[in-house]
């Protein structure tokens, strides 16, 4: 933590109220002395210089309504004659320095605390002004701008900074605690993990999580609306084949760019014609008679705890024991028929100070992977090493994927709903803001590509990448035309392109393949099959690697951010906005939603935070 003290040489003016400063994410400790000098414009410039004795210092004036900061010169302008101020210098020093302080109060409500706060915030110190705010215990700043990312956010906080520093009567509605307590147990994320890598161990009280449990999201419904706008259903539908209390946990994911964690939860249906209810056990010469359904279960929600508690029934002890030392469950000794509480809502959701190692090339490697698993899946969507069409055909009739995954049409329910802002967080690069920048494959391919028939002449103006295991079909670069930009996304999606599709040998694929343990496709004289197994396998582990990738380093990054409104230290960065972005980075594209964001450059990336309204269900519901 980062602590402060006032202090004031013989000849000036001695402020009584000293105050500490709680860094709650760093783990060590930096402690500060801060004097202060009053001063009067008499309608002159004020210029203070910055001595060594000092690192920083802060001019505040409330009949000016005026506050800046430096850790150079002060120059002060455009003071009118009767104006008056106050420069708060601050200098950091020892730990042993600071413990001579003995009069330090608990309390650190102090004007030069909220100065420090302001004057940061302006030179885009976001985390250090937002630890400011939590030493001066004031609860409702605290929570109202603790998570501040986006524009419009940070300049609501700096609004209700200047509020408080040249209106204090403004105090009078504020909730000032004694005390900043800082939950060092088990984190939820923590926990999530515990209990996901022991899953095995645990049931879960299903009719209670489904009777508590608010959507988060609007429901959707099985069937697709006629020109009339009523529901039209499929002809099949399915039944749950168990009726039980308790159900296994099927995993739980932390999401790829919101500080959302989902629970999920498999349970097996049966099959059957929804009119009257009779069974289907065999499609395509599959049994399903015992197929998976899923659905989510909502954890956190955007950075916010959503549900409370989980009732579980655990059938190993050592888990047992582990979640006892946690904290996390009431009740005596472990007893396998009794039903325990996982409490969630009283735990902080990450630790602060925790490290997420670096994002230097992240956005590049999965950039990469995903061009090539965009071809592959592109090449695979009617295919499949396994299944013939006549197969593929009949469980598509029956709503039913190659893997077996119900996948019945839906669409929204209609009913009351409301909103919410939502904040997504992206990784991306200097050139490249997310990889939903990347084309689709088929998309690339009719965008940069000519793909025609050698014989006939033809050109298809709408190619697909399935349409090339016709022997017959040649693919060639398209001569560029004045009116296509290229852009830094063609920059990286082409020599992959090109090299797959033989059209420059720069050895891409092979690199790309390389890092997943994977080899070179196939040969020339590899027959379909062989080319679509081969594919397949390759994909499998692109996707997997990718997965690795947002597991270990990009979604835990993303949930910090979101739960805490803050960068993990190490990757200390000052916000930009849109318009700066794009002015030091030229080569970006915005989207609509993006434009309003803030962007930090860590090393060779850049994380963007941007709010999306979402909606769901204005009355609490039951989840199927």
């Amino acid at each position: 933590m980062a602590n402060f003290v006032n202090f004031s040489k013989p000849s000036q003016p001695y402020l009584t109220t000293k105050f500490i400063l709680y860094n709650l994410a760093a783990k060590a400790q930096a402690y500060y002395l801060v004097d202060r000098i009053k001063v009067k414009s008499k309608g002159l410039p004020i210029i203070e210089p910055l001595s060594r004795d000092y690192d920083y210092q802060i001019f505040v004036s409330s009949s000016a309504r005026k506050i800046q900061g430096t850790n150079q010169t002060l120059k002060i302008l455009g003071l009118q004659p009767a104006d008056e101020g106050i420069i708060y210098k601050y200098k950091q020093v020892t730990p042993e320095v600071y413990q001579r302080h003995k009069s330090v109060p608990v309390v650190q409500n102090e004007q030069s605390v909220y100065a420090f706060a302001k004057a940061n915030l302006v030179e885009g110190n976001l985390n250090t002004a937002k630890y400011a705010i939590a030493s001066t215990y004031n609860a409702t700043l605290t929570q109202r701008h603790a998570k501040a990312l986006i524009n419009q956010d940070i300049a609501s906080f700096a609004q209700d900074l200047d509020t408080v520093l040249f209106c204090p009567e403004t105090f009078t509605g504020h909730q000032i605690r004694n005390q900043v307590k800082v939950n060092q147990g088990v984190s939820l994320l923590e926990l999530i993990q515990i209990l996901d890598a022991n899953r095995g161990h645990i049931i879960l009280n299903l009719k209670y999580l489904q009777h508590n449990y608010q959507r988060t999201r609007i429901r959707r419904v099985e069937g697709v609306r006629d020109v009339h706008g009523n529901v039209v259903k499929p002809t099949l539908g399915t039944v749950y084949a168990d009726q039980v209390e308790y159900v296994h946990i099927g995993g739980f994911r932390i999401n790829h760019n919101t500080a959302t964690i989902n629970m999920l939860i498999s349970r097996q249906v049966q099959l059957v014609q929804r009119e009257d209810r009779t069974p289907i056990t065999e499609v395509a010469g599959f049994l399903v008679n015992d197929i998976a359904r899923f659905n989510n279960y909502t954890i956190v929600s955007d950075g916010k705890i959503h549900i409370k508690s989980l009732p579980v029934k655990i059938s190993s002890k050592k888990l047992f024991d582990v979640l006892k030392a946690k904290g996390v469950l009431d009740g005596g000794e472990f007893d396998f028929r009794a039903e325990y509480i996982i409490r969630l809502d009283n735990l902080p959701l990450v630790h602060f100070g925790g490290q997420y190692g670096s994002l230097d090339r992240v956005f590049s490697e999965l950039a990469e992977i995903k061009v090539l698993s965009s071809i592959l899946a592109a090449y695979l969507r009617e295919e499949s090493d396994v299944l013939i069409k006549e197969q593929s055909d009949e469980l598509k009739k029956h709503y039913l994927s190659k893997n077996l995954y119900l996948n019945f049409p839906t669409t929204k329910e209609y009913g009351e709903i409301d909103s919410h802002i939502s904040y997504k967080i992206d990784i991306g690069s200097k050139d490249i803001l997310n990889l939903g920048k990347l084309y689709p494959a088929n998309k690339f391919l009719a965008r940069r590509y000519e793909v025609y028939n050698p014989e006939t002449g033809e050109i298809w103006p709408k190619p697909k990448f399935s349409m090339l295991f016709d022997g017959n079909i040649v693919v060639k670069s398209k001569p560029l035309s004045a009116r296509m930009k290229i852009t830094k996304v063609d920059e990286l999606m082409k020599p992959i392109f090109d090299d797959f599709l033989g059209l420059e040998r720069n050895g891409k694929v092979a690199a790309i393949l390389s890092r997943v343990g994977g080899g070179l496709l196939v040969d020339k004289s590899a027959s379909k099959e062989e080319m679509i197994a081969a594919m397949t396998s390759a994909n499998t582990k692109l996707e997997a690697y990718a997965q690795q990738i947002y597991c270990e380093q990009i979604s835990p990054l993303v949930f910090y951010i979101g739960a805490t409104g803050l960068l993990p230290e190490e990757m200390a960065a000052k916000p930009m906005t849109a318009e700066e972005v794009v002015l030091n980075y030229p080569s970006l594209q915005l989207s609509k939603h993006e434009r309003g964001g803030t962007f930090f450059v860590v090393g060779d990336s850049i994380i963007s935070v941007y709010s999306v309204l979402e909606y769901y269900p204005k009355q609490q519901e039951c989840s199927n």
